[in-house]
């Protein structure tokens, strides 16, 4: 078995040659995850999985041969290049737009580690007893917690290597752990649920807090009141705003604006959003859960500005996208695997947050609706036409205060429209959830359907 990238690059090089192939690319990853479930105050289930593979890329005369193995031994890796070159008669030619990234640093070979140490050394034992630690205290914090019918936890580990014919050569190795739950809370007849996860790339967790989290929004269901429908001044908490731009994502994808796929393609440097919204991606920033030093194509990344004082500066693009447009790429090449052909994709979504404390937002509003989760963005939202019907779940606030939590009901509007409404920004970002940070914002004018 091969396991060292170079050995697999000098394979595909000779065969290039012997091909007169122009430009070719290695591109290998391992992903190793540790998952525990918890279930009656026992282990329900520990997995351990390995996989990797390599995928090989060719081009020559504007076209482009793709190839993948999971088999690495040096038959499997020639039979992989023999599969891309064979490719090479399907594809169509676009010389001026099919090419390999320059090496962007000094350096010719870059190696890359994004692991906290603790986190690494953390034996799976003491991950296991922190996930019984969770369901524990869930069962203890409050009579009206019924079942725990899932907590856990899972550690995740990625590296990823890359080479081609340009020059560069990476590699990179991340690990991260998310520990999660899933509650239900019974009152009389009424029955709720809750789910929260805490996600990070170190070792720190705090038991108490992720517990207490889920808990209050179980049991403040319990109590749920309908509310009136109506156009309200609203809060869209960090969860709910963290759901809403993440549906959206493909409007800044540059592949999307090509095909003509995004409701953004004619608004470049048009004001699309309050003054107040600025929006960037920053894949290099070390708290975030994107970090990386380098896309799927090898490029280095950096901070991007996508909405800048609610005007929009720009889109995504890989090395294709942009030559398209005679520009250079943002460093938002992706691939899903080694088994993936590149894409686009943001890696550190981030909303700049406002100076305003939560509660201060609140205190802003008469009559409105604190909106704390989102759901059903796979039916509810038409990318096209920016228009969403999302059900939704809040607290009713009254002159100021929160009241009592809301039983679901529907919110309406454009996202267009929602980004320009946008009046205070909070600073309450959630850090721990996802590579999306958003803090809660106060919406003007936000259309609330119940029954």
């Amino acid at each position: 078995m091969i396991t060292n990238i170079k050995d697999i690059y000098s394979i595909v090089e000779n065969k290039s040659k012997e091909n007169a192939v122009g430009q070719f690319e290695v591109y290998m990853s391992t992903v190793k995850e540790e998952e525990i479930k918890i279930r009656e105050h026992s282990l329900d289930a520990f997995v351990e999985a390995q996989s990797g593979g390599c995928a090989i890329k060719l081009i020559k005369d504007g076209k482009v041969g793709f190839s993948f193995t999971e088999k690495l031994d040096n038959d499997s890796i020639v039979l992989s290049f023999n599969n891309a070159f064979n490719s090479l008669k399907y594809s169509y030619s676009e010389k001026e737009y099919n090419h390999l990234i320059e090496k962007d640093t000094k350096n010719s070979e870059e190696n890359y580690e994004i692991i906290d140490k603790d986190l690494k050394l953390k034996p799976i034992d003491e991950i296991k007893n922190i996930a019984l630690e969770l369901e524990d205290k869930l069962y203890k914090l409050d009579k009206r917690i019924v079942n725990v019918p899932m907590a856990g936890a899972s550690r995740y580990s990625l590296v990823k290597s890359i080479m081609n014919s340009k020059g560069i050569n990476k590699t990179e190795n991340r690990m991260s752990i998310a520990y999660y739950a899933d509650i239900i809370a019974k009152e009389n007849d009424n029955v709720k649920t809750a789910f929260d996860v805490h996600a990070s790339r170190d070792a720190y967790f705090n038991v108490d807090e992720l517990a207490n989290s889920i808990k209050e929004e179980a049991i403040g269901k319990l109590q749920s009141k309908p509310i009136k429908s109506g156009n309200f001044d609203s809060i869209f908490s960090s969860s709910a705003m963290r759901t809403l731009l993440s549906a959206y994502l493909g409007l800044i994808s540059s592949d999307n604006v090509q095909k003509k796929l995004s409701l953004f393609q004619d608004k470049k440097n048009e004001k699309i959003a309050s003054d107040i919204v600025n929006i960037y991606d920053d894949a290099t920033l070390v708290e975030c859960l994107g970090k990386t030093h380098f896309d799927g194509e090898g490029l280095s990344t950096s901070e991007y500005s996508i909405i800048e004082n609610g005007v929009l500066k720009g889109f995504l693009y890989n090395n294709y996208t942009a030559k398209k447009e005679n520009t250079q790429s943002t460093g938002h090449a992706s691939r899903g695997s080694y088994k993936s052909q590149i894409g686009v994709s943001a890696h550190n979504i981030i909303l700049k947050e406002g100076s305003s404390s939560r509660k201060e937002l609140i205190s802003n509003i008469k009559d409105g609706v604190f909106v704390t989760d989102l759901m059903g963005t796979h039916a509810g939202v038409n990318a096209l036409s920016g228009d969403f019907s999302l059900q939704a779940e809040g607290i009713k606030i009254e002159n100021g205060e929160l009241k009592f939590h809301t039983t679901p009901f529907i919110v309406s509007g454009n996202i267009l429209s929602f980004l320009s409404s946008i009046k205070i920004i909070g600073n309450d970002t959630e850090k721990n959830k996802s590579s999306i940070y958003t803090p809660s914002v106060l919406v003007s004018d936000i259309t609330f359907s119940c029954e």
